[in-house]
């Protein structure tokens, strides 16, 4: 379908005349462009389809600019070519993050990857703990349970407890590791020496390590680091289960939770829900209760961001109690 110029946002246009420019210069032009309105570019290339030389005329003449080819049509494979120029103007792994590109893993952390899980208990058991915390990063949280699970409780207890207290990743641990070790953790993105420093976010890192364990390997898990730092156990537990997982609860047990909680906690605590989720609320009550709780939402007056999400916890903490009491049966992570 062709676009219609008068109708054409501006990242559309901007994106019109970029690729209707000389290589050189639309590198030029990208390379002087702040990264938020490079993004905005790249998805609006994206979305062009098919655009004839009368449009990118009209487009240009916007611009004051004049046209080179008047014949010349911008396909969709304007992506690969704007990525191309993304690459020139600000060096690849730039680009990489601008296009939302994971790096490509290299082989040494490929080889860190698919070791056995065993072995690498053991080799991780000898590393400072610290640096075995960085390394389990690295892995997926259904590895790295597995991993856990193998080692001695205090020490999983501990590194899951280092792992959810990392908000980045610090190069200095890295070089405190063993060398294969080292050519594993800089092969992963953002511990190169030009980025010292990679965000990352240990609490919900760990909450799905835990949630990959069985249910009573986690529990006890918890409890063990709940009795060296109690505030890391409670952390995250609440990480592990959040207000939209509620949404995966059966209907059937959902009646329950709500008789738990007071309404005003309820109507707060869905004034951000998605439509899904307040009709999974309003399913589960009687016609008569689900009508008045409707009347409720749309009289009530919004709330702050920090209310909502405290009633939401505190409905969550209610949904947490009910199951440790065996009176409702909390979702697997991942589970539909």
């Amino acid at each position: 379908m062709s676009v219609q110029p008068l109708n054409l946002p501006g990242p559309h246009k901007a994106a019109i005349a970029l690729l209707s420019l000389d290589e050189e210069v639309a590198t030029l032009v990208l390379s002087r462009m702040a990264e938020h309105d490079v993004r905005k570019l790249v998805d609006a290339v994206d979305e062009l389809e098919e655009v004839n030389g009368e449009t990118i005329a009209r487009v240009l003449d916007e611009y004051e600019k004049s046209l080179v080819n008047p014949l010349a049509m911008v396909r969709s494979g304007g992506n690969k070519y704007v990525r191309k120029l993304a690459d020139r103007a600000f060096g690849s792994e730039k680009a990489q993050k601008l296009f939302g590109e994971a790096p490509p893993a290299s082989e040494p952390l490929q080889l860190l990857r698919t070791a056995r899980a065993n072995s690498l208990a053991q080799l991780l058991g000898e590393e400072h703990p610290q640096i075995a915390a960085v390394v389990l990063t690295q892995l997926a949280p259904s590895v790295a349970a597995k991993i856990l699970s193998l080692m001695p409780r205090p020490v999983a207890a501990d590194l899951a407890t280092r792992i959810s207290d990392l908000d980045e990743i610090p190069e200095h641990a890295v070089h405190e590791a063993s060398e294969s070790l080292v050519r594993a953790l800089e092969a992963a993105g953002g511990l190169a020496a030009t980025d010292p420093r990679s965000e990352f976010d240990g609490l919900a890192f760990s909450a799905a390590i835990v949630n990959e364990l069985s249910s009573d390997e986690g529990d006890e898990l918890l409890n063990v680091i709940s009795e060296s730092n109690e505030n890391a156990a409670s952390r995250i537990r609440e990480a592990m289960f959040t207000f939209e997982d509620l949404q995966r609860i059966a209907t059937r047990e959902m009646g329950g939770l709500l008789r738990s909680v007071q309404s005003e906690v309820l109507v707060v605590a869905l004034q951000t829900a998605t439509p899904e989720l307040r009709e999974h609320f309003l399913s589960s009550l009687s016609q008569r209760a689900a009508a008045t709780l409707r009347d409720d939402l749309g009289a009530a007056a919004p709330k702050r961001l920090s209310e909502v999400e405290a009633a939401q916890r505190e409905v969550v903490e209610a949904a947490m109690k009910l199951a440790s009491e065996g009176k409702l049966t909390m979702p697997e992570r991942g589970s539909e």
